[in-house]
């Protein structure tokens, strides 16, 4: 018994005829009789008898029908999925991303993706960066996100892009009100009260460590600590513009100006252990859905 039998007896029951189905599935009709035959002996009964001109099902033909449509229908459904997933638009897709970098860009692409790919799943793990190569290695996730520099010779970079770095403070620091007025950055980071450090590159670390001298008040935290500060109204910290443009934008943090303040990056490569060709498929439209948000997105470089 063969799936080409099955068809053949769906369209027969379903046209009423052996030339009607043959017309329709461009075969000839000794093929479609062929099929049927073959059905039959499969089944071990005829499955139609003639009435005049017409022909009907038999009472095997009855009872085996609506099974013979199951098989077909749980057939093309194989099919359809098979399609999505070679297309795709179905699968699982697992991302490990550093704790500062699920928010803005990132967020942006899960929600584009959601809403256009809803039958990709999307698994995401976070760590640092030694971690999520740790994940690469063992399976947990097929491609992360990771800070640059990175000396794994055995991560293939897929894209890199770099976010801006910038000074915030909660809208009621003191700073605020002076935003317009000229200030140096060093009078910023002294009147920061605490200036918070942030390891977000070596550039930007060593610059941050070079504006601290002796009497100002600083503290060295990590991303998520130092923003959950300036929040509570206390300090301003270095953050990535992706991670606070919602906080912007309600304005519950203002970013500060200054006029010699320096264009600071963190740079992020997108890696993983196979090249961008051999990634599943649902897995290359996060990647392409990620290099379009990139394209569109006018503060990244």
């Amino acid at each position: 018994m063969d799936i080409k039998q099955l068809d053949a007896f769906d369209h027969v029951v379903r046209l009423g005829s052996f030339s009607k189905a043959a017309r329709h599935l461009n075969l000839s009709q000794p093929t479609i009789s062929i099929r049927i035959q073959g059905l039959e002996k499969e089944v071990g009964s005829g499955l139609f008898y003639r009435v005049g001109k017409r022909i009907e099902l038999t009472e095997v033909g009855k009872g085996f029908l609506p099974y013979a449509r199951q098989v077909l229908e749980i057939l093309n459904k194989g099919i359809e999925r098979a399609n999505l997933i070679r297309e795709g638009k179905l699968g699982h897709v697992t991302i490990g991303t550093l704790p500062s970098f699920t928010s803005g860009l990132f967020s942006s692409v899960i929600a584009n993706l959601n809403k256009n790919y809803s039958e990709i799943n999307l698994e995401i793990h976070t760590g640092h960066n030694q971690q999520i190569v740790e994940m690469l290695y063992d399976g947990l996730v097929k491609i992360g996100f990771m800070t640059n520099p990175y000396f794994n010779t055995d991560l293939k970079s897929i894209v890199s892009f770099k976010e801006p770095l910038i000074l915030v403070a909660h809208y009621s620091h003191p700073l605020v009100s002076s935003i317009n007025k000229n200030l140096s950055t060093a009078d910023v980071i002294k009147e920061g009260k605490p200036y918070i450090i942030v390891d977000w590159s070596e550039e930007s670390k060593h610059w941050q460590k070079s504006m601290i001298f002796t009497g100002i008040d600083s503290l060295e935290l990590p991303p998520a600590t130092a923003l959950d500060l300036v929040l509570s109204k206390n300090g301003i910290t270095l953050v990535t513009e992706s991670m606070v443009i919602d906080l912007l934008e309600s304005k519950k943090l203002v970013k500060i100006q200054s006029t010699d303040f320096p264009s600071l990056f963190r740079e992020i490569s997108l890696v993983s252990l196979e090249s961008e060709s051999s990634l599943p498929p649902a897995a290359k439209t996060f990647v392409n859905a990620f290099k379009f948000q990139i394209k569109n997105s006018p503060e990244r470089t």
